[in-house]
């Protein structure tokens, strides 16, 4: 389980460094983008144990502010719940991307991704699980990379677009 998850986090932060590259000083935008948003908010332990029946203890935070990443993982005796939310507030201002186009670039290149209907404005099925845009964030939700449970999945991105939409418009 624990070289399922090292896989996944390494798929997502390769794919979004080099959408991020560039040989610019790096700064963080916070002040530009708004506050910060924690991914354990949009996916709370408890939420993480009603979606999963696991009784996780806090997640794991990985961050990658080069492209505004930060990975909550909830991981307990084979069960696994990850969320990761991409946002401007994070992201580096030089870096020329947005939470947006590191979205589109992803869609694109899984052009047969299957949709789940009624998750945020727009979002598609492919590894590490449902990737999510909701305005100016980017969100993934994933099981692990053995998660074939589409409604699960949809559960776990509906509740994450419920609750991101609370703290994005405070």
């Amino acid at each position: 389980m624990k070289r399922m998850l090292l896989v996944t986090t390494c798929m997502m932060l390769a794919f979004n460094l080099l959408c991020g590259c560039d040989s610019k000083p790096k700064d963080i935008a916070v002040s530009a983008g708004g506050k910060i948003i924690e991914p354990a908010r949009i996916i709370t332990r408890e939420d993480a144990k009603a979606l999963t029946g696991a009784s996780f203890e806090e997640c794991i935070v990985k961050e990658e502010p080069r492209v505004g990443l930060k990975l909550c993982v909830y991981e307990k005796d084979g069960a696994l719940l990850q969320v990761g939310l991409t946002q401007a507030a994070y992201m580096d201002k030089n870096n020329g991307n947005t939470p947006e186009s590191i979205y589109k670039a992803t869609k694109s290149a899984c052009k047969d991704a299957v949709k789940i209907d009624g998750v945020g404005d727009d979002n598609f099925l492919a590894p590490p699980g449902l990737h999510i845009l909701k305005g100016s964030y980017y969100v993934t939700v994933s099981m692990g990379l053995m998660a074939k449970d589409n409604e699960k999945l949809k559960a776990a991105g509906l509740k994450a677009v419920e609750n991101l939409s609370k703290y994005s418009a405070q």
